[in-house]
C-alpha cells in the first residue's frame, strides 16, 4: 500500500472511530508514517470489540502494548499505547490513551478480546503499575516478586549493584543507592 492509499485508510479508520465513539476520540497525528487516534480511557474495551470486529476496522491482530511515564504531566502522566495491525490492509494504527496519576492508575484489560494482550499487559503492569481490571492473572511477570516499586517510572530510585566475578565471589558487593 503506498503512502496516499495508507493516509486514505487511516482517515476511514479515524471517521469510523469518530462514528461510533464521537468525543470520546479526543485527536490523531501521524508521525514517521505512524497514525495515532488518541481516545479517552473509559471506551478502550469498546474500541478494542471495534477495531477487531468492524468490517470498517479489521484489526486482527494486537502487536504490542507499552506504557509511557510523563512524570511531568500529572494530569496525563501514564499514557497506554495500544499497537493494532490489520494482516489483510497491510494497515497499523496506534491507540493511544492516558491514564491519570495517582496512587494505582487503571485501566480496563482488553485480554478477553485480543489473547495475546495477556502478557503485554502483565508487562506494562509490572514495569509502570498501571492495573487492567479483568485481566485473569495480573502479575509480575520481568520483575521478582517482592520488588518494592515499578522500574520504568521516572521516580523510581535509580540503584546500582556491582556484579559478581570470581575475583570478589568471597566478598560480595554492596548495592549501592
Amino acid at each position: 500500500m503506498g503512502q496516499a492509499e495508507l493516509k486514505v485508510a487511516d482517515e476511514m479508520v479515524l471517521a469510523a472511530l469518530t462514528d461510533q465513539f464521537g468525543d470520546s476520540i479526543t485527536g490523531h497525528s501521524s508521525f514517521a508514517d505512524q497514525f495515532s487516534i488518541f481516545v479517552t480511557p473509559d471506551i478502550i474495551f469498546d474500541l478494542a470489540l471495534f477495531m477487531k470486529d468492524d468490517e470498517r476496522t479489521g484489526f486482527d491482530l494486537l502487536s504490542d502494548i507499552c506504557g509511557v511515564d510523563w512524570i511531568k504531566t500529572p494530569e496525563k502522566r501514564f499514557e497506554i499505547v495500544y499497537n493494532f495491525y490489520s494482516i489483510a490492509k497491510n494497515q497499523r494504527v496506534l491507540i493511544r490513551t492516558f491514564v491519570p496519576d495517582g496512587d494505582n492508575p487503571k485501566i480496563r484489560s482488553i485480554q478477553p478480546i485480543y489473547p495475546g494482550a495477556d502478557w503485554m499487559e502483565r508487562e506494562v503492569y509490572d514495569m509502570l503499575g498501571i492495573e487492567f481490571e479483568g485481566h485473569p492473572d495480573l502479575r509480575r511477570i520481568v520483575t521478582p516478586d517482592g520488588l518494592e516499586g515499578w522500574p520504568h517510572r521516572k521516580d523510581f530510585p535509580l540503584m546500582y549493584e556491582a556484579p559478581q566475578f570470581t575475583h570478589n565471589k568471597d566478598n560480595p558487593p554492596e548495592i549501592i543507592k
